[in-house]
């Protein structure tokens, strides 16, 4: 979540330098097994708790859709996702009724129908499964990485209550 609100293009409030040094710093303690476990459990929770009904609102499939793209991205890339979703989409997504899909949701949710139920969509739930099981083998052939040094991070904790108090 830390890695993920340091890449947000919404930035509300910065009074210091520890965001800006952080986001130099998510380089050296990026761990993909770690992020993509992060997003699957995300992802199989809404999925169990939002999308087993016949009838499902289009704003809960995108908390399912995001974080199973996200995985992808970082599959693919071995960096963080983006947090813009129309990117995830126009990357990950390669099957272009799939895609379709998508875009129809999107269109309802600006259109302010998010929270309206409708049939479930069989495409994407179908997507969403198997994904879900892709990922949950996938995450367990990722080698274990050696934590990283964290005599960075202690530093800029310091610097951080210096320059806070100043």
């Amino acid at each position: 979540p830390l890695l993920e609100w340091l890449r947000s293009p919404i930035v509300y409030s910065e009074s210091f330098s520890t965001a800006t040094q952080l986001r130099e710093l998510t380089q050296h303690y990026f761990n993909p097994k770690s992020c993509i476990h992060h997003y699957l459990h995300m992802a199989e929770g809404n999925f169990r708790t939002y999308l087993q009904k016949e009838e499902v609102r289009a704003k809960k499939y995108f908390y399912v859709l995001r974080p199973l793209l996200a995985c992808d991205w970082i599959k693919e890339n071995n960096t963080m996702a983006p947090t813009e979703f129309q990117i995830l989409v126009d990357t990950q997504v390669k099957d272009s009724a799939l895609k379709q899909e998508i875009e129809n949701l999107l269109a309802r949710k600006i259109a302010g129908e998010e929270l309206n139920e409708s049939p479930k969509i069989q495409l994407i739930n179908d997507f969403l499964e198997q994904k879900l099981a892709y990922y949950s083998t996938f995450v367990q052939s990722l080698e274990k990485q050696v934590p990283p040094d964290t005599e960075r991070l202690n530093e800029l904790f310091k610097y951080t209550l210096k320059e806070a108090w100043q």
